[in-house]
């Protein structure tokens, strides 16, 4: 610079050089170092464990910091695998990312530098946002934000292409050939990273997962290594054996778990499944064997050994056992269960099957036992070899069939009596008892079932239903038909303005043919007798045999009286006929009593006893005759009221007392039980029979007092008798028809057991069939509540009345009594022996005890014993006796018992 004298300046003189090239090597030289620098602290950052987002953010930060870029972000592809999430980024950004649509499939979001780097696998460079088509989409928003240049380098996990890294320059053409490979390496060592902290998540991932599932695991797990020491043991296997963790690492397990055999032998190592499979390298799975516990005790495992290796080296192996002692116990329990089906399924008298269900129904049988050619006639493989039930039910019970069986869904059962065709053309009777138990998935139902043989249990009831209506030897109405026959024949007259006609006869001196000719002659010359009644009688009338040489004729809508003389004087006339019988000439006659209705009233009973007052009249007349009832002839009536009065006070008065018949068991002759017999002693009338009576006291209703009276003596006596050495000594009381209906029975039983302390085992209550029929409903509860009190309930006098087959189960009698009017003929006459055999046979299919009355005859005793009775009473042991004598003659039994014993 030129100045003058006063010192200002006059000119400057200088000179100007080119130094552009050098001002941009030193530029590239600064970058250089600058993005070296960078990367440097990205892989120290990469050093460091920290978290993915944390570290991808710090990496944008590094790569602006001190305006290297403008802006950088990385993004990684979704899960569609398609878009491309923003998972970090840092700069000049502003808004920039937030509505940024970036994908890498070939859609125009698909077009940019970060979708065709992702796509291709390769690094795109954009030099000029401004000119640079491909960048149109996002040309704006970049230039707001004063991005000229921009890179994009993919990042590869594992080879995988998983994202990209972004970086955005001020000015254009940033990215040089050296920027980019630097960018690259960058990238690379990004993938790298990443890869690594990967690996490691899923390790840990991994680790935890086999620690929960160790923990976790109802298996007992351990490791051993080739030595047989164990290198880890889970909770469960802990638990099993006993034993705490610290007892287990790093000690041999063969000594402490798997010394010894179940029974103690010792267990060398050398043979252990577990150290030879380990040492061999070699997988092992053994079903049974045993381990040992901490306290010495030992139980079965099904356990299996895996080998261990690393880098093919054999490291050890993992061992996981189960306890099986459950199982075990369940299978020897299956194992019992299964032979006793086996053995039940042999011996089974009862068909047992299982089918499945096809278009018609519960027909493929693919299981059942022998017995179908007992019931069927066919052989198992026969009944296999066509399959099919429907080919074996009557056609009639066939809809039965199909909604008792075929029907059924699982869960439900069913039980149902059908008719089944036999190979020979029989029917026979079976019970199916039927359960569908599961579905599969075809929708297909398994049903389960037995089917029980019930043809003689049904031809018993048939017989003994026939019996129960008719007489046996004549097969004529009993009264329990006639008197159905007279209901209807009265409904009947009713609406006519009819008469009907009782007629009640008895063959006179019948009693010398039986005990000259024999009961054979006689019941041929009853059989005689009914052929000559029917010759005088027509189809409407009802010709009923009573028992013995008694017959009662039923005669509806009689126009008048002289009809009813012409057919008594007919019978008369053809009864009086000699009829031939084994060779003798016999001459019968009979007495005919008979009663009118609407004349002598309605009531069947009372017509009866009506028409047998006329016939007892016609006998005293000279026989051989007929008698109309008449009024004058009712001397009984008197006598009714007469013992009605007396017996008001007879309770009062200490008049009754019971005697004691005993009841012994067939088959050994000990006195088992006694019954309750009620007498009357009245100071006027003297000993009053039980026949005459009981009756009155039905119908005036003092039999209910009496009979709890009698409840609670024969309860007191009995538990006084096993106060004096027999304890178990049963008594059995009757119970009349209304004493059952009174609502109060139940409490008078319990109250007459808790008074006398009596166990309710050793009473029996004797009911009659007819009590049984009555009020059904009623009568079952009152059956019930009796039984739940635990006394015992027989059937009297089975067989006289209505059948009460089908209440026997439904009611859970527990005995029957058999009548003595069947006893008594039974070693003579085949009808009652028939009778009697038929109702043993019936109370035996139903598991009934049975108990014979009225037993007089060794005979009858030798039959009863032959057909299987189990107990009797009567004359043949004893008649009823008074306490004191009934003592005496225990004790005499027991005495003659001791002395048989002895000797």
């Amino acid at each position: 610079m030129a100045r003058d004298s006063d010192g200002k300046p006059l000119h400057m003189v200088g000179s100007l050089h080119e130094i552009t090239r050098q001002k941009r090597e030193t530029l590239l030289v600064q970058g250089r170092n600058q993005f070296l620098q960078t990367i440097a602290a990205v892989n120290e950052m990469l050093m460091q464990d920290l978290p993915e987002q944390e570290l991808m953010a710090r990496i944008c930060q590094e790569l602006v910091r001190g305006g290297l870029f403008r802006m950088a972000w990385i993004g990684m592809l979704d899960r569609d695998g398609v878009r491309v999430r923003p998972m970090a980024e840092a700069g000049f950004i502003e808004d920039y990312l937030s509505r940024l649509d970036v994908r890498c499939d070939d859609s125009p979001q698909g077009q940019g530098p970060t979708g065709t780097a992702i796509r291709t696998g390769a690094t795109v460079i954009n030099d000029d946002t401004e000119n640079n088509t491909r960048f149109a989409l996002w040309r704006q928003r970049a230039r707001a934000q004063g991005y000229r240049s921009s890179a994009a380098t993919p990042l590869r996990v594992q080879g995988r292409v998983v994202g990209a890294l972004n970086v955005y320059a001020a000015e254009p053409h940033a990215f040089g050939q050296e920027k980019q490979l630097l960018l690259e390496k960058l990238a690379v060592d990004l993938g790298v990273a990443f890869g690594h902290r990967a690996a490691l998540t899923a390790l840990r991932q991994s680790e935890e997962r086999f620690r929960l599932l160790l923990e976790a695991s109802p298996e007992a797990i351990f490791g051993v290594d080739t030595r047989g020491i164990c290198t880890f043991v889970n909770p469960a296997c802990l638990r099993m054996l006993g034993y705490t963790q610290d007892e287990l690492l790093g000690k041999h397990m063969h000594p402490l778990i798997h010394h010894s055999y179940p029974d103690g032998q010792p267990y060398p190592v050398e043979q252990c499944h577990v150290r030879c499979s380990t040492l061999e390298g070699r997988p092992t799975h053994i079903e049974n064997e045993v381990h040992w516990r901490k306290d010495g005790s030992s139980f079965p495992v099904e356990y299996w050994s895996h080998p261990i290796f690393r880098d093919g080296a054999l490291m050890g192996a993992v061992v996981n056992f189960v306890d099986i002692t459950e199982r075990k116990r369940m299978e020897q329990a299956l194992r019992v269960s299964e032979e006793r089906y086996r053995l039940i399924s042999n011996v089974a008298t009862d068909l047992l099957y299982s089918c499945i269900n096809s278009d018609a129904g519960f027909t493929a049988i693919d299981w059942a036992t022998a017995s179908t050619e007992r019931i069927f006639g066919y052989t198992l493989d026969e009944i296999l070899a066509r399959g099919c039930w429907r080919h074996f039910v009557h056609p009639d019970d066939l809809p039965e069939f199909d909604r008792n069986i075929r029907y059924l869904v699982p869960g439900q059962r069913s039980e149902c009596e059908l008719r089944i065709l036999a190979r020979d053309g029989s029917i026979h009777y079976a019970r199916a008892y039927s359960r569908a138990m599961e579905s599969d998935a075809a929708g297909k139902i398994r049903l389960y079932g037995a089917c029980q043989d019930i043809t003689e249990r049904r031809q018993a009831e048939a017989r003994i239903e026939f019996l129960a209506h008719h007489d046996a030897l004549t097969g004529l109405p009993n009264r329990v038909l006639l008197r159905d026959r007279f209901a209807q024949a009265l409904s009947l007259s009713e609406r006519a303005k009819t008469r009907i006609a009782v007629l009640f006869l008895d063959l006179d001196n019948f009693k010398v043919v039986n005990d000259t000719l024999g009961h054979a002659s006689g019941d041929l010359l009853l059989q005689q007798v009914v052929k000559r009644l029917s010759h005088c009688t027509r189809e409407s009338d009802t010709i009923s045999r009573q028992g013995g040489d008694e017959f009662i004729l039923l005669l509806n809508t009689i126009p008048n009286q002289e009809t009813v003389e012409r057919i008594a004087g007919e019978i008369l006339q053809r009864l009086a006929d000699p009829v031939e019988i084994d060779g003798h000439v016999l001459n019968t006659s009979g007495s005919i009593g008979i009663a009118m209705v609407p004349e002598d009233g309605r009531d069947f009973d009372s017509l009866l006893q009506k028409a047998d007052t006329a016939m007892y009249n016609a006998k005293e007349a000279g026989r051989n005759a007929y008698r109309f009832y008449d009024e004058q002839m009712n001397v009984q009536a008197h006598e009714h009221l007469l013992l009605q009065n007396r017996l008001h006070q007879a309770l009062t008065r200490a008049e009754f007392s019971l005697h004691y018949q005993p009841q012994l068991a067939i088959d050994s002759g000990r006195v088992i039980g006694v019954e309750a017999l009620l007498r009357w002693n009245n100071p006027e009338l003297g000993e009053v029979a039980p026949a005459r009576f009981m009756p009155v006291a039905e119908d005036c209703g003092l039999i209910v007092p009496i009979g709890v009276w009698v409840l609670q003596e024969a309860c007191r006596q009995a538990q006084s008798w096993r106060q004096s050495g027999w304890p178990e000594l049963g008594i059995a009381v009757n119970l009349s028809a209304l004493q059952f209906r009174r609502p109060g029975l139940v409490d008078s039983v319990a109250g007459a057991l808790e008074q006398s302390g009596l166990p309710p085992h050793l009473l029996e209550l004797e009911l009659t069939e007819s009590i049984l029929l009555q009020d059904a409903e009623n009568t079952l509860d009152t059956v019930r509540r009796l039984k739940a009190l635990g006394v015992r309930l027989s059937i009297d006098d089975f067989g006289t009345g209505y059948s009460s087959l089908s209440y026997l189960k439904r009611f859970a009698v527990d005995k029957l009594k058999i009548d003595r009017s069947f006893v008594r003929d039974i070693s003579t006459d085949p009808d009652d022996a028939a009778i009697v055999r038929a109702v043993i046979q019936l109370a035996r299919s139903l598991r009934l005890g049975t108990l014979a009355e009225g037993v007089e005859t060794q005979e009858q005793l030798a039959f009863l014993r032959e057909e299987g009775c189990q107990e009797a009473q009567g004359f043949l042991f004893s008649r009823p006796l008074a306490a004191p004598a009934l003592k005496a003659f225990l004790s005499e039994r027991m005495a003659a018992a001791s002395q048989a014993g002895v000797s």
